[in-house]
């Protein structure tokens, strides 16, 4: 069976969470399980080889033992559950894995069975070939990362942290190689993000007498729920150069031509001398403004069932991306700050994320940069495999404005990468998620020699 075969019996399993049910979750979980039984048929040499840990349906971990003692291993990360489908407005069958065209259509086929695949063939090549990696290398994969990874990638960290593993570096899910997603940008560029945004959902409600619609009262909920919004929008989280968004600023600027080349290799000083002024403008690039901030979306507005029926209770959920230093408790005291109003009640939609930086930087406040220290961990050995697959790609930092499971795991590492070695142009990457999501062949089989250059490297 050769490798796209075994992606394609991957992708036909569908490990998406259904509706709430007893019932629903138990075969949901059936099928996780059945997930990690298949690896175990599609990679057998590699399962001969490797320890493994089956610690729930949300969660298996292997470790491949190294040659050298004494050395800090690493983890690899990736996750099998996917997002839901709407599958009558597929025009192929979401978990048929059809190939047409080049493309392998599949959910999961980006987001990121691929992955989770392409590591475990490149590790089974090792294994074949009799090769052992020099230190131990550990692999976590989870199963509802989706859904905050508290089941799945939460607990596997737990469970690595009580054994007294600390790692070298840990890659996971991250940016891809952006094809044509940056103003002014005409090359690819392998954004590896070293800093992942959090992530927050805020209830915003507000009582009142229910009754009939003839007969309103002066001050209404809704008005007051408007006003609040309104003030949220007039109060925008402040920007922030961070030395992450530097580096990438001054690494990306070296590809734009004129004088925006050089206003982003010299950010910090002019944000230093033009401040709101040099944020306004580096602010116009989408790609580049949420990397300057905390943002704000306003997502969901509840009210009356009916036309004629003043509610008992108005409802806006506003979701928010926590840019590094903000935690969700700094965040939500801003939002409460800026409404300024008692009568309007916040609580936390579900669950939030701080943000991470977990990384090491120079201590060269004016020149932040990768120390020369953490090149060894990690990056250098990832630029090597990137440039074997997509030589003259320049590898640059980055941050992750969307959540990965890597963030349950900053307790046991200094250096996290989050990159997803796939070049995707704007509509390749609106698919994740979305209808039709798809993966090339050429981008699934560089995606696999990515890897085996990286594992052959460790």
């Amino acid at each position: 069976m050769d490798f796209t075969e075994k992606f394609q019996q991957a992708l036909r399993i569908p490990t998406f969470f259904p509706a709430h049910s007893d019932t629903a979750i138990a075969e949901h979980e059936e099928e996780l399980s059945r997930f990690q039984d298949l690896l175990v048929e599609l990679f057998p040499v590699f399962h001969s080889a490797a320890e493994r840990w089956v610690l729930s349906p949300y969660s298996v971990v292997y470790k491949l033992s190294g040659s050298e003692a004494g050395v800090n291993a690493i983890l690899f990360t990736a996750h099998y559950d996917v997002v839901p489908v709407e599958k009558e407005k597929w025009n192929t069958d979401p978990f048929g894995a059809k190939i047409k065209d080049g493309f392998v259509y599949g959910r999961g086929s980006l987001d990121m069975k691929s992955t989770l695949c392409c590591i475990l063939e490149a590790a089974e090549d090792i294994c074949i070939q009799g090769q052992k990696p020099k230190r131990d290398i550990w692999f976590a994969f989870g199963g509802d990362e989706e859904r905050g990874g508290y089941s799945g990638a939460f607990k596997t960290a737990q469970w690595l942290e009580n054994r007294g593993l600390h790692f070298e570096w840990v890659l996971d899910e991250g940016s891809p190689i952006a094809d044509n997603h940056i103003r002014d940008i005409d090359t690819p560029l392998a954004l590896i993000s070293l800093e992942e945004k959090g992530n927050l959902s805020l209830n915003l409600t507000v009582e009142q007498e229910p009754g009939h619609a003839s007969r309103p009262p002066k001050v209404q909920a809704a008005a007051i729920l408007a006003r609040a919004l309104c003030r949220i929008e007039k109060k925008p989280f402040p920007y922030k150069l961070g030395k992450t968004v530097e580096m990438f600023l001054a690494a990306a600027g070296k590809y734009i031509p004129g004088i925006k080349g050089f206003v982003m290799r010299h950010a910090r000083a002019f944000s230093i001398v033009f401040g709101s002024l040099f944020f306004k403008i580096a602010a116009a690039n989408p790609s580049i403004e949420a990397m300057l901030k905390t943002t704000v979306a306003m997502t969901m507005l509840e009210g009356s069932t009916a036309d004629n029926v003043m509610p008992s209770q108005v409802r806006a959920v506003i979701n928010l991306r926590l840019l590094y230093p903000w935690t969700v408790e700094s965040a939500t005291e801003f939002i409460r700050k800026a409404i300024n109003d008692k009568r309007v009640q916040i609580s936390f939609y579900e669950p939030g994320a701080d943000s991470t930086a977990a990384f090491t930087f120079s201590k060269d406040k004016r020149n932040p940069k990768i120390s020369s220290d953490s090149a060894q961990n990690g990056w250098k050995e990832i630029f090597s495999a990137m440039n074997e697959v997509y030589p003259g790609i320049p590898l640059l930092p980055f941050i992750m404005v969307a959540i990965t499971d890597s963030r349950h795991y900053k307790n046991l590492t200094n250096n996290i990468f989050r990159f997803s070695p796939q070049k995707l142009n704007p509509d390749e990457l609106n698919r994740v998620h979305g209808h039709y999501e798809r993966i090339s062949l050429e981008n699934l089989n560089n995606e696999l020699l990515f890897y085996t250059h990286l594992l052959r490297l460790i």
